[in-house]
């Protein structure tokens, strides 16, 4: 490079550096000039120790000083008993710098001085922090002891790729399909009520729950999706109901759920760590239920605000935020460093925890090229990752080119053709077989409206496009009939055969032949939810008619709504069991029942349809009365006595159920 080439080039730079800084005094600086100027690609935000020297790092770019607070102990958080200048980098002058020896210190804030305000914060890039993060914990949380629990059968390190595991696929080492899993949504504090009736949920009775880690592997789960567990906004002693779909921190986990009077960070990445290692030690993947699409508060609620002004949200304008998430504000992940936030965070919840998936809330409000960096480090990791969300938003957004299902294909085009790719929730399947959400007397299939008919063929095949779908890869469709928002399936079902929405204890309210009629309903729809092409998702406790007293949004409705009665896997045997031998049966035949692309489906007569993938027809009947089929072949009978299946004699089967189902092998 010439003299005069380098001379413009520092000229140019120069310029730019004094335009910012000018930008930066005033507070003015856009986010796309900061996108343009001060993205920074460095691995060592935040805190990097070596013995006991730490260097702290930290990306502000309209600060105009930072200093790092050091503390002795979590106790006293509002007095530091020391404080370190921080440098800003003359090459990156978002980039502020300080180390020290902290021996006999264990905490760290910032205190960034942005325009107009000064703000005392955690470290957003933080691994550990104290309780309610008020303060970032100086430690390396994959070689400080009182972060790695003892006695886990795989999962002994964390940090590292070579380290990681997942009982899906051996870490990778074994090619899987989406469609292979069996994925069963959880929330902490539901279900360790299942070993603790007043628990208010923690990671250890998850972890040592054996009524619970029994249920799950007698029922064939493969996966739990667990309900957000990293940081919320409510304080640890308040103690009401809360599924945590409002972020403070995301990148450690929820205090509320470790255990009770604990005082360092690294205690909450213990218990994390240790309930993901028992439920793998039972051969269950961990998805994790993440919301990086908003968080619980902006301006003094919120960390990032605190650190970067504006700059992790998008705004209409100075003064106002986009609420496309229905919350108050949005996530702005086309934003380059909030892009890499996200993309950092999922690499450190799969290396640091060993998580194996992840379910975008609110997936919409996310970019494509969002989501497409966000799979290729996940499956950089592990090709066996699971990376699928909810295809819409909540609300009116600012995002562009958000992911819907008519995009979803988009977001791996550039990798190779075999990749699982990203998957989302299919509300058409969902809608077509149980009827709307958002209209509770309103049925679909199951209770006999035919008026979503293309759509269930559509669900069944794979919902690939040029039969009515959305992909041209089945395992992306994530077919379900509940999840924790909305209705469960039995209050929906219950609710269409009262003829009314009603709360309150449903079970009263039917009569013996109205319960019998709704139990039908519920092993149809599971029927069509094992049965289908594509990637199978229940709810816990969906399989023994969990019902919420017809709440449908109990996001803060109390445990009386919201808790397991794990009774009604007995009381309700026969729906348990006609779910536990519909999944054994898809996983004996996970070539036919997943990812089959010669599958096809019929209607031979309203409320009758025909579906036939390799050896297999399945008739599904929707009346209320017997049809006449007239096949040959060896039925497949299920068993609601010991949740089995077994393979008739080969013969003649003249008729399916009303509200059944007949599988036939031929």
């Amino acid at each position: 490079m010439t003299k005069q080439i380098i001379g413009k080039r520092l000229t140019a730079i120069f310029a730019i550096a004094l335009l910012s800084c000018s930008l930066w005094a005033k507070g003015e600086l856009s986010p796309e000039e900061i996108d343009k100027t001060f993205t920074y690609e460095g691995n060592d935000l935040g805190l990097t120790l070596s013995d006991n020297n730490a260097a702290f790092k930290c990306w502000a770019p309209l600060a105009k000083s930072v200093k790092v607070l050091l503390f002795k102990d979590s106790s006293n958080l509002t007095k530091p008993a020391k404080s370190l200048k921080m440098t800003k980098d003359a090459a990156n002058g978002a980039i502020w710098s300080a180390s020290a020896d902290c021996t006999g210190f264990k905490y760290y804030q910032y205190e960034i001085a942005n325009p107009g305000k000064k703000s005392r914060v955690c470290d957003i890039w933080a691994k550990a922090a104290s309780p309610e993060s008020v303060a970032t914990q100086i430690t390396d949380i994959n070689s400080d002891s009182t972060a790695i629990p003892e006695g886990l059968k795989y999962d002994t390190s964390w940090g590292t790729k070579e380290s990681y595991y997942n009982p899906f696929g051996n870490s990778g080492k074994t090619a899987k399909s989406y469609t292979d899993a069996i994925i069963y949504e959880m929330h902490i504090r539901d279900w360790s009520n299942v070993e603790v009736s007043d628990s208010l949920g923690k990671f250890n009775i998850i972890a040592d729950g054996e009524k619970i880690i029994a249920h799950l592997k007698d029922l064939g789960v493969t996966h739990v999706q667990i309900l957000p567990s990293f940081e919320y906004a409510e304080k640890i002693t308040n103690k009401l109901y809360n599924w945590g779909y409002n972020p403070y921190n995301y990148n450690v986990p929820e205090g509320r759920y470790v255990t009770a009077g604990y005082t360092e960070g690294t205690q909450a990445v213990h218990d994390m760590r240790y309930m993901i290692g028992k439920l793998h030690e039972n051969g269950i993947a961990v998805i994790m239920d993440v919301v990086y699409n908003h968080t619980a508060g902006t301006g003094d609620s919120s960390i990032y605000d605190l650190t970067i002004p504006q700059y992790f949200y998008r705004m209409k304008d100075a003064e106002t935020y986009s609420n496309g998430s229905g919350c108050g504000n949005e996530v702005a992940t086309n934003h380059a460093m909030v892009r890499r936030f996200i993309v950092d965070s999922v690499r450190h919840w799969m290396l640091d925890y060993h998580v194996n998936g992840f379910r975008f809330d609110l997936m919409g409000l996310h970019e494509r090229d969002t989501m497409k960096e966000v799979y290729k480090a996940c499956h950089e990791i592990d090709p066996n990752v699971m990376v699928y969300g909810e295809p819409w938003t909540g609300g009116k957004s600012m995002v562009k080119s958000g992911v819907a299902k008519s995009t979803v294909d988009l977001i791996t085009e550039d990798i190779e053709e075999n990749v699982n790719g990203v998957g989302c929730f299919n509300d058409d399947f969902r809608d077509a077989v149980k009827g709307s959400v958002f209209n509770p007397t309103e049925g679909g299939f199951v209770q006999g409206n035919y008026g979503g008919i293309m759509k269930i063929i559509a669900g069944l095949t794979g919902s690939v496009r040029g039969r009515g779908g959305f992909t041209k890869k089945i395992g992306r469709s994530i077919n379900y009939v509940e999840c924790h928002d909305n209705h469960t399936l039995f209050d929906k079902l219950a609710i269409t055969a009262i003829g009314k929405n009603t709360t309150g204890d449903i079970f009263e309210q039917l009569s013996p032949e109205q319960l019998e009629l709704v139990k039908k309903q519920d092993k149809l729809s599971a029927a069509f939810i094992y049965l289908a092409q594509g990637t199978p998702f229940i709810n816990g406790g969906q399989e023994f008619l969990r019902s919420k007293k017809g709440n449908h949004n109990s996001y803060i409705a109390p445990d009386a709504v919201n808790g397991i009665d794990i009774s009604f896997a007995e009381k309700y045997s026969d729906v348990y069991n006609t779910y536990k031998a519909l999944i054994a049966f898809r996983k004996a035949n996970s070539k036919d029942f997943g990812a089959n692309e010669s599958a096809a489906a019929e209607v031979l007569s309203p409320g009758l349809v025909k579906y036939t993938t390799g050896k297999f027809t399945v008739y599904f009947n929707a009346n209320d009365d017997a049809k006449d089929i007239n096949e040959s072949g060896k039925q497949i009978v299920i068993n609601e006595t010991n949740g089995t299946y077994s393979t008739a004699a080969n013969g003649r089967i003249a008729k399916v159920a009303g509200k059944g189902f007949v599988i036939i092998e031929k």
